[in-house]
């Protein structure tokens, strides 16, 4: 008989067999059988975490400056409305954080306005759509296999929640972008209120002329998703959307922002910015996290100084590792391109099995990943690529020493599936990353000693 879920008794039968183990393993019926319990899942993460290599393209650390300004007194503290007139009492010193944070993220975008309470990207994209659109309404944003993000899609995604119907914008796969000769004659047929583009396999900058002629020649809103790419717009490295053309930028503020968890969007207009900001209060929020706000303004100022600096040193690493990988055989997307000019990298792995299988042997062998769709897979089919992102890699400290041997580690993990596991290995190239950007030591303690910390 087939395990089966307690607690989500309809996920599929794979999820069924690890929660069925989780629920049989997880029957405390005390405080303190829970606070131990909580201690162990803790300790076993980092001991995880830090003892392999984080390749995941969605992920960061937390500068030491940033960690120490987040203080989780302030979770538990709603401050609805603007300064001036909150809702609640005794919240005047959030509510100078809060203006430190929208005006610190908004001169990193290098726009005027800045809407920082949103929990998450995907609700920032909700509240442009919520922002400029109508239920009904028709959207243009890039397709899956284009690199386009779940919320920006009909089903399954925010988009659909609002009731749009969405329309995917011509890519070519040859330059790794919109169709420059076609975007123009798209939207005038399709006609949309917001054209998004930006999103999860961002390799290259978007060429963003020919879509605000196509914006403007239907009236649309041209919004960026920089989610990926935020912190490497900061720092200078990467293209400046809101001077090229976008009204709208949304992003995470963790991944390359390098801040905690949450979104943000920024923006020159006025009208919009008071769009957003009703977006977010009172339709989507009745409250947010305010802890998130210092570390937040602290990021953000930090990605622009790029004291110490990594923007630099992450794009050029992405494009070493690329070519490393190409050389031993592995099919990198974009050669012809120069591979990337992010802090991705994306591996065709049609012929290893697909992306989900050869993430999981990477998984199994310590270094972590992600599986994503690729533009000339077939739509609805399983994800063929993998993509990499080395950003957390730079900021724990990696020098280009490492890229031969990183190259090689995930060549043989992809490739040899008669391998012993090269956890040892993976091991060894992370400890030889002794200290990251701050100073910071790097060794791992054990599990036993990450319980008492």
């Amino acid at each position: 008989m087939e395990p089966r879920s307690i607690l989500a008794p309809w996920a599929s039968p794979i999820a069924q067999q690890r929660l069925s183990a989780l629920e049989l393993e997880h029957t405390e019926t005390s405080t303190a059988q829970v606070v131990e319990s909580v201690g162990r899942a803790v300790a076993e993460y980092h001991a995880r975490i830090d003892d392999g290599i984080v390749l995941y393209a969605g992920t960061n650390i937390l500068s030491p400056t940033a960690t120490a300004a987040h203080d989780t007194a302030l979770s538990t503290r709603p401050a609805l409305g603007w300064p001036g007139e909150k809702v609640q009492t005794a919240v005047q010193d959030i509510e100078h954080l809060e203006v430190l944070a929208a005006r610190q993220v908004a001169q990193a975008l290098r726009g005027t306005y800045a809407e920082v309470r949103y929990p998450t990207a995907t609700m920032a994209n909700l509240a442009t759509y919520i922002a400029f659109t109508d239920p009904g309404d028709t959207i243009a944003v890039l397709s899956p296999e284009s690199g386009g993000h779940a919320s920006h899609q009909q089903i399954l995604g925010t988009a659909g929640v609002r009731g749009l119907t969405v329309e995917h914008l011509p890519y070519s796969p040859s330059v790794l972008d919109i169709d420059a000769g076609e975007v123009v004659d798209f939207a005038c047929r399709v006609r949309p209120k917001l054209i998004v583009v930006g999103g999860s396999v961002t390799l290259f900058p978007h060429n963003l002329g020919p879509i605000r002629e196509a914006a403007d020649q239907v009236g649309a809103v041209l919004v960026y998703d920089a989610s990926h790419t935020a912190g490497l717009i900061a720092a200078g490295y990467y293209q400046d959307p809101l001077a090229e053309g976008a009204d709208v930028v949304t992003f995470s503020t963790y991944k390359t922002f390098g801040g905690p968890a949450g979104g943000a969007a920024v923006t020159n207009s006025a009208d919009y910015a008071e769009r957003l900001a009703d977006a977010a209060y009172p339709t989507m929020l009745s409250n947010y996290d305010p802890a998130r706000l210092g570390p937040l303004a602290i990021a953000a100022r930090e990605a622009v100084e790029q004291s110490p600096p990594w923007a630099a040193a992450t794009i050029e690493y992405a494009g070493e590792l690329a070519a490393n990988l190409n050389a031993r055989g592995l099919v990198v997307i974009g050669r012809r391109l120069g591979y990337t000019r992010s802090h991705q990298v994306v591996i065709d792995a049609q012929g290893l099995g697909g992306g989900p299988a050869a993430v999981r042997r990477l998984e199994a062998d310590g270094i972590y990943t992600g599986a994503c769709r690729l533009p000339w897979q077939s739509p609805g089919s399983p994800a063929e690529g993998v993509r990499l992102g080395v950003q957390e890699f730079i900021r724990r400290g990696a020098g280009f020493d490492t890229i031969a041997d990183l190259a090689d580690l995930v060549h043989r993990s992809m490739t040899d599936a008669t391998d012993p596991p090269l956890t040892a290995d993976t091991r060894r190239l992370r400890r030889r990353v002794a200290t990251d950007l701050w100073g910071r030591p790097t060794a791992v303690p054990s599990t036993e000693e990450w319980s008492t910390v």
